[in-house]
């Protein structure tokens, strides 16, 4: 496990679109499915309706959960409704899409994370962003923010997620300032 000098959480985005995007895939599902057993798809619908249930149940659980000021992960709802998608006629393929939104939703709302050691810079984003210090031009944290400027005029700034004290912010631009020197001999 590779430890980091520096780690900076920033503030992440309000993930309202990602939530009513799995809300109406929720709702979607229930939908077709309530659907297919009015069409009498399944002589047995018990399965299609445990299943329905089940995900629904989840949504409301993820409902109550954003009420509470949590963040609501809706991948097992989703990954429930894929299964559903799955025993539907000829809904293999919205089943794997189900499935691919159940397996990335977690990534995307992943808090933005930048860490910082010696050997340079990682960007926790889906994927991964690695860049050395010979890449960066400047870096610094100045009035709660995170500025970093490449050589190829790309620019980084982002609102770091909790207040920094002076002396860590010193501390912080003094350990750039000399991995910077470091990175141009």
């Amino acid at each position: 496990m590779r430890v980091f000098d520096y780690i900076i959480v920033c503030k992440s985005p309000d993930f309202k679109n990602v939530d009513r995007i799995s809300q109406f895939m929720l709702l979607f599902s229930i939908l077709a499915f309530s659907y297919s057993i009015y069409l009498g798809l399944f002589p047995k619908p018990a399965l299609i309706i445990a299943i329905m249930t089940s995900f629904s149940s989840w949504w409301i659980f993820c409902i109550f959960q954003r009420k509470n000021g949590g963040m609501p992960y809706y991948r097992l709802g989703l990954l429930i409704a894929s299964w559903g998608w799955y025993l539907q006629p000829n809904g293999l393929i919205i089943a794997g899409i189900f499935l691919i939104s159940a397996l990335f939703e977690r990534q995307v709302k992943f808090p933005y994370e930048i860490a910082i050691d010696p050997t340079g810079i990682v960007v926790n984003t889906f994927p991964k962003k690695y860049y050395p210090w010979s890449a960066i031009q400047n870096m610094l944290i100045k009035d709660d923010y995170i500025t970093i400027d490449f050589k190829n005029n790309q620019l980084i700034q982002k609102q770091i997620n909790e207040a920094v004290s002076d002396a860590v912010m010193q501390e912080f631009n003094s350990f750039c300032e000399t991995q910077l020197k470091v990175a141009q001999v």
